[in-house]
């Protein structure tokens, strides 16, 4: 189907949700990883809203691959903050921080 016919289903509930398609056929533990994953980008998203761009990028890709090079990212999940700070693993508290200081840098240039 197409994106968009996806998430008129998914909004009438007649359906899992897009991202959550497919998911059964991974084990628990990815499961985990990726709810735990979409949790935190989403409250990500809700807290610095128009402030940020958030962009996700499948390892497994050709541009996922490219920028895990490009980055140096050996480990899963990596967060790049403002093109250079790099954080490895599940600290939200540390993440927010960054995020909030560059929006604070960015802000203060302006």
């Amino acid at each position: 189907m197409c994106t968009t016919c996806e998430l008129m289903m998914a909004q009438a509930n007649l359906g899992q949700a897009p991202q959550e398609r497919g998911l059964d056929e991974y084990p628990p533990e990815w499961k985990e990883e990726f709810q735990r994953l979409s949790i935190t980008i989403f409250t990500l998203a809700d807290r610095f809203q128009d402030q940020v761009q958030i962009r996700i990028w499948d390892p497994h890709s050709l541009q996922g691959m490219l920028k895990s090079i490009r980055y140096g990212v050996r480990r899963y999940p990596t967060f790049i903050v403002n093109g250079h700070n790099k954080l490895t693993g599940w600290d939200s508290g540390l993440l927010e921080q960054q995020i909030q200081a560059a929006v604070e840098i960015r802000i203060s240039a302006l």
